[in-house]
């Protein structure tokens, strides 16, 4: 929809990184579900689900977006609102999927209860948002960004297996194979 088109147009003139970023852990989300052997359709949510995750970042200062160095406390503080933010554009548009709409905002969360912006536990998350947070950490490992090299596609899986019970193990031992035909940019 045009909603969808002109927020991620938003994000891409705010922050081409953010937007880079958006297409990649959609390509990751998407090879994903097609090895999990999921629907057409539940692989079409999982795209549009990647492409609006970070829809929130367009309300974060670019100074905060962009700093070269570690975030301070009160940093992280406003980084932590975009799933937030995300929330609120999302819910603006009227054909949004409800389940879409919490990728956005859920997919900082983890299953033992440490993530944010909620802290929900396992049972609170869905398949749906379990499948786009490992697409969306294992991406941002292997990016270049303005603090950090790109990482190589096994030593990012190995971050994502020493996550542990933060994320769903047995999803996280069906992404190798994506993770294994991943190339850092």
């Amino acid at each position: 929809s045009t909603g969808i088109a002109s927020w991620i147009d938003t994000v891409r003139k705010h922050h081409s990184q953010t937007y880079q970023h958006s297409l990649l852990v959609t390509g990751f989300a998407v090879a994903f579900g097609q090895r999990l052997g999921l629907s057409e359709a539940d692989q079409k949510r999982l795209s549009v689900a990647g492409l609006v995750h970070d829809i929130g970042k367009a309300r974060i200062p670019l100074a905060i977006l962009e700093k070269p160095g570690p975030l301070d406390k009160a940093e992280v503080d406003v980084m932590k609102q975009h799933p937030i933010f995300g929330l609120a554009a999302l819910e603006q548009m009227p054909d949004m999927p409800k389940d879409i709409i919490n990728t956005a905002v859920h997919h900082h969360e983890y299953l033992d209860g440490s993530g944010y912006p909620y802290g929900l536990a396992a049972n609170e998350i869905t398949d749906l948002v379990r499948i786009l947070t490992i697409s969306d950490v294992f991406g941002a490992m292997m990016e270049r960004r303005s603090y950090k090299p790109p990482m190589k596609s096994e030593d990012a899986y190995g971050i994502l297996l020493a996550m542990g019970p933060k994320l769903d193990r047995k999803l996280v031992r069906d992404f190798m194979p994506v993770s294994k035909a991943a190339i850092a940019v």
